[in-house]
């Protein structure tokens, strides 16, 4: 338990250490503190991909449309629909395991 707790705080140091390096994480295959802890929240995700599709809705409601506005729209929209998917998936498998005896 003690161990765990020590992988912890070194890992959140060397978080707060790098957190402003944009290279730090690129190609190492380390994932920073806060998005490795984001899975275990899957409400969490759902909540963020749908105020990112909610966001991209009203963008296209009320801004003019071009060919280049929608394909800046297509990663975003890509982003948050695989939150949500991802969201969903998450809880579903939690409640499974819980519900498991």
């Amino acid at each position: 338990m003690k161990k765990d707790r020590k992988n912890e705080i070194e890992d959140l140091q060397e978080w707060l250490d790098h957190q402003y390096n944009p290279w730090h994480y690129v190609g190492t295959g380390k994932v920073p503190r806060p998005v490795s802890k984001l899975s275990n929240y899957p409400s969490l995700l759902i909540i963020i991909g749908i105020l990112n599709l909610f966001s991209i809705i009203m963008y296209c409601i009320f801004s003019e449309i071009t060919w280049n506005s929608l394909l800046t729209l297509i990663i975003p929209l890509f982003i948050s629909i695989g939150l949500i998917i991802r969201g969903i998936q998450k809880h579903s498998h939690t409640r499974a395991r819980n519900k498991k005896p």
